[in-house]
């Protein structure tokens, strides 16, 4: 479903942030994009998204380039990141409206069963929520929109548990129902452990881990934690 073809990255002062020959995101289920800080999860996620252009190469969905056909896939791939602002004077209710109202595509089964298991308070400004409250809205926002492709950019990593288990029980009950995929970028080993089922692992701007959780765990038979560390180490490609 998605396809990065010789993909690059350069930041402005032409440091390279992603190289990344060949990737294929093709299974549903929830997949874990892992990496240290300044590995590129952030960038490759905006990318996928169709919202920033790579230097060279190409992201596909379906075949279709994802940063020049962005207007006409972006009911099908969603991008929920701190860096896509919500309007802080308005209400919860306010943008669950608006939402319901401009959206092409509404599920109102899936909008009933989020409302009951999400607990989010509607008539609260968005400058007075929680992380976890807006994280939570985020999803609202989007999953009846029945999107194909769900990309979290590190929104869950300082959540509390039980919001972290609300948002990723309702992730996993949709992909099982739709087929959609969801990629997290995460470094909670509990979330990648308890939820995923796949990741893929960057260093320094490429992959060098694409696989299912369980193959990676019989391979090793070792803490996720230590698998982490054993592939950052020696930069193992699988």
């Amino acid at each position: 479903m998605i396809d990065v073809q010789n993909l690059l990255l350069y930041s402005r002062n032409g440091v390279k942030r992603l190289n990344i020959p060949a990737l294929h995101i093709n299974s549903p289920g929830i997949t874990a994009l892992v990496g240290h800080n300044g590995a590129g999860k952030s960038s490759l996620l905006k990318l996928i998204a169709g919202l920033d252009q790579p230097s060279a190469g190409s992201i596909l969905y379906h075949g279709k380039n994802t940063f020049l056909n962005y207007e006409t896939i972006k009911s099908e791939i969603h991008l929920l990141s701190w860096g896509i602002e919500l309007f802080k004077s308005l209400t919860a209710n306010d943008h669950f409206n608006l939402m319901k109202k401009i959206s092409p595509v509404w599920d109102t089964e899936i909008e009933t069963e989020l409302l009951k298991d999400l607990i989010i308070p509607l008539d609260k400004k968005i400058e007075r929520m929680s992380r976890g409250e807006q994280v939570r809205l985020r999803l609202l926002l989007s999953l009846p929109r029945a999107p194909k492709i769900i990309l979290l950019d590190e929104v869950t990593n300082d959540l509390d548990n039980d919001s972290r288990r609300a948002i990723f029980k309702n992730l996993d009950k949709y992909t099982f129902a739709t087929g959609a995929q969801v990629i997290v970028a995460t470094n909670m080993i509990e979330d990648i452990e308890r939820y995923a089922t796949g990741i893929i692992l960057l260093r320094m701007g490429e992959v060098i881990l694409q696989d299912s959780l369980d193959t990676v765990k019989e391979k090793h038979k070792t803490s996720f934690e230590e698998i982490i560390r054993i592939y950052e180490k020696e930069g193992a490609k699988t």
